[in-house]
């Protein structure tokens, strides 16, 4: 059974009032330091250990338009592009896009879980984004050929023809 106080209110009311308001007190005591949250540390630096960048993972560096997909090219006005940067790739399928991590080993580029967003679009942007896809889910052999293209060929000869999107 509770009883009320004067006020109306019950006692275990009063009694849980009265230990937040010795809680909150107690938080006025402590330096302010304690109290104030620690801001979010930037990193501009890479993290102690990582490798420095070796000039195959240099080449890659940057934003690519996608111009060739499994020996076809790209749909007309579907935009495809990728981008590589840090550890990461991003870019667009001509549909959807797509984001993931990737590395650069003894001249061939592995992807690592690329996810994409899932809008459906034409059969043909489909058909492309599909291939782009399978290609970027397998260790591709990187080489830039005698136009500054880049060639990301997948090891049943399939391949992505990419040229560097100029700086603007």
């Amino acid at each position: 059974m509770k009883y009320a106080t004067s006020s109306g209110r019950p006692e275990r009311a009063r009694r849980a009032a009265a230990a937040l308001a010795l809680a909150c007190g107690l938080g006025a005591v402590l330096p302010a330091a304690a109290q104030a949250p620690t801001p979010p540390t930037v990193r501009e630096q890479p993290r102690a250990g990582t490798p420095p960048l070796d000039a195959e993972e240099q080449l890659l560096l940057g934003d690519w338009r996608v111009t060739g997909v499994d020996g076809h090219p790209t749909v007309p006005g579907s935009r495809a592009r990728l981008k590589l940067e840090g550890l990461r790739i991003s870019g667009y399928t001509g549909c959807n896009a797509l984001g993931g991590n990737y590395r650069v080993e003894r001249g061939y580029l592995t992807t690592g879980g690329v996810i994409t967003t899932r809008r459906a679009c034409s059969a043909a942007l489909m058909r492309q984004e599909k291939a782009l896809l399978a290609l970027l889910d397998q260790r591709l052999a990187v080489r830039q050929s005698h136009r500054g293209r880049l060639l990301l060929t997948g090891r049943d000869g399939k391949s992505l023809v990419l040229v560097r999107v100029a700086a603007k």
